[in-house]
Formats: structure tokens, sequence, C-alpha cells
């Protein structure tokens, strides 16, 4: 058996820092959407209980993991995690990317940014939103996709605390769409914010059944690196995003 002489990442070399200090769903779905000869790189930060605390430094070492990642030659950088992004303000979070990319020469992205741009694009303006966490946090989270610039007209969690997201079932995803959907016809709309549970899987079943779009946070994510690292595949299997755009 002959080998290649090309390394794994010889399309595209994606850097993603990852909030939860234990990081399992992404990488899995990550290599489940993108072609071959693109590869990941991670650095998993503090986040366990979410705690301002645990915010803070996951801020930190997402920095210095960006000029890690810079110096390894990624061909971008996302910095994960919304609460991450948006925790020293909306304002720097755009600051931020601006001032990373003047510094290392390197594409930057964040997961607000990859979301923000793919509603816009995609003209989202009724959402409901699904999420995996406690009940407790439906309205900090989909207060995010207003913050995108769409109207939330539902919204549930699945129940699960922070550090047990990754045991959430794989068709807890569609259960939720299917519900909120039932309750707010007029959605134009699915948002599924953290992209450390199941989702994928949903996308094109939900697209189908209510003719609507369906975007979850991993799936833009992966999307945003491919197209700003001139990777233009149209991928099938993940919604309208990949397909059309």
């Amino acid at each position: 058996m002959e080998l290649s002489e090309r390394m794994y990442g010889h399309r595209a070399r994606i850097g993603y820092t990852s909030p939860p200090l234990t990081t399992e769903v992404f990488p899995y779905e990550f290599y489940k959407i993108v072609p071959e000869g693109v590869s990941l790189a991670v650095t998993s930060l503090a986040i366990v209980v979410r705690s301002k605390e645990e915010v803070d430094n996951s801020y930190d070492i997402s920095m210095r993991a960006a000029r890690e990642m810079a110096a390894n030659h990624c061909d971008l950088i996302c910095l994960g995690g919304v609460p991450i992004n948006m925790s020293r303000g909306a304002a720097n979070a755009k600051q931020m990317i601006v001032d990373l990319e003047k510094e290392l020469g390197v594409k930057v992205s964040t997961s607000a940014s990859a979301q923000e741009r793919a509603m816009e694009l995609l003209g989202c303006k009724k959402l409901v939103v699904c999420h995996p966490y406690e009940e407790k946090d439906t309205d900090r989270i989909a207060s995010y996709g207003a913050h995108f610039g769409g109207e939330i007209l539902g919204a549930r969690g699945w129940g699960s605390p922070f550090n047990q997201i990754a045991r959430v079932p794989q068709n807890a995803a569609l259960i939720m769409g299917r519900e909120l959907m039932n309750k707010h016809p007029s959605a134009d709309t699915i948002l599924m914010p953290s992209p450390h549970w199941p989702t994928i899987g949903a996308i094109d079943i939900l697209e189908k059944e209510f003719g609507v779009t369906v975007l979850t946070a991993l799936q833009v994510i992966v999307w945003d690196a491919l197209r700003r690292c001139g990777i233009d595949d149209r991928i099938e299997g993940y919604g309208k995003l990949f397909r059309e755009f």
C-alpha cells in the first residue's frame, strides 16, 4: 500500500478553540462534514460549569491558543464559544477578529461571527431555538439569536448540564425542532446553538419536513471556515447552507 506524500490538511488546516474542557462531539461531527484534505487542530479551553471565572480563563487561553495555531501555520483560526466571544462586549468581539488577523497574518473567525454571517446570508428573520442545556439557560441562549438579527418565536432546552451535553441522544435535536415548529409554524429558521451536542443528523430532515432553514453552530462554524479558506465544495446532507452557498 502506497501512502500519500501529502499531509492530512493539504487543502486546509482549521484551528478551533473548544470551550469544553473535555471536547468530544465537535471533532466527530467536523470530520463527518469536511471533504478529504481538511484537518482540525483543537485546543480545549476550561469550561466545566460555565462560571464567570471559567469564561474569563477560557478567553485568555483562547488568545494564547490562537497565537500558537498561527505559529503552526493553520489556515484559519475559529475562536469557539459565543459566551466567551461576547464576554467583553459585542464591539470587542468584532474588534478582536480585526486585531488578531493583523497581528497573526491568519484568517480569524468566531462562533458568533460565523452564525451572524450565515443568518444574514440566508435571510433568517423568525427563529425557534433548541439547545442541549437546562431550561434555566434558555432565555440567555435564545438571546444570541436575537443578537444575530432574528426574532425569537420560541425556544427550549433538552435539560443537560454543560459537562454532560456529549451524552445528549442523537435524536434530541430532531425532537425539539419538530416540537418548536409545530408550536410556531411561522418560523423560517431553526437555530441550534452550541457545537458540542449532536445536531447535524437533524438538519436535512427538518429542512425537508418544514421548508425552513436549519442552522446549527457546528455546521455554521465549519461552513464559514471552509468558505473563508477557499474551499467551495457543495456538500450534500447538511442543509441548504452547504448545498447552495
